[in-house]
């Protein structure tokens, strides 16, 4: 079943995609405790990110937000919201979700989006965290539009904001 789930969470290599990674100094038991901890509003929504605003909270549309198949409404300072459901959460290694019903103007290049965090334990009690991000493109021309968007935007966000998850678990395990 759970090669099932990841096999349909995986971002096609032909999608616009980007990766990010960071050494976490918490065990992945830890991270799995502490994620519903980490205050998803504040993380990365000091700076300014060019086409992308402030997300404001979430609400809960079906579930509550843990398992393959939850799903909750993102609300962004613009007005503007998308879907986002869980495609796995195994509570081991990997969390996987897809971006749907968005309403910001990536619409017009992207069908959706999906994230994967990857989660590897490292020898020392240290975990390694990979994040990787894709866009359903929906032609040639709106494929080198979302690069662009990456480039200019979207790596910074997906940085910074792996940084801030970071910081506030590694803050959360030290309590």
């Amino acid at each position: 079943m759970m090669s099932i789930q990841l096999a349909t969470a995986q971002i096609p290599e032909k999608w616009v995609q980007h990766t990010v990674s960071n050494i976490l100094d918490i065990s992945v038991e830890q991270y799995w405790e502490f994620r519903e901890q980490v205050n998803l509003e504040s993380i990365a929504n000091n700076a300014k990110y060019q086409d992308l605003p402030k997300i404001e909270k979430t609400t809960a549309v079906k579930g509550d937000f843990k398992k393959a198949g939850d799903s909750r409404r993102v609300h962004f300072a613009s007005g503007e919201t998308l879907l986002e459901t869980i495609l796995v959460s195994d509570g081991e290694k990997v969390f996987a979700y897809e971006l749907t019903e968005v309403e910001l103007p990536l619409k017009r290049a992207a069908h959706r989006a999906r994230g994967m965090f990857e989660l590897e334990p490292l020898e020392n009690g240290q975990t390694k965290i990979t994040w990787t991000y894709g866009f359903d493109q929906k032609n040639f021309l709106t494929k080198s539009i979302l690069k662009r968007y990456v480039k200019r935007t979207h790596q910074h966000w997906m940085t910074d904001t792996l940084a801030e998850t970071k910081r506030q678990m590694e803050l959360l395990a030290r309590k």
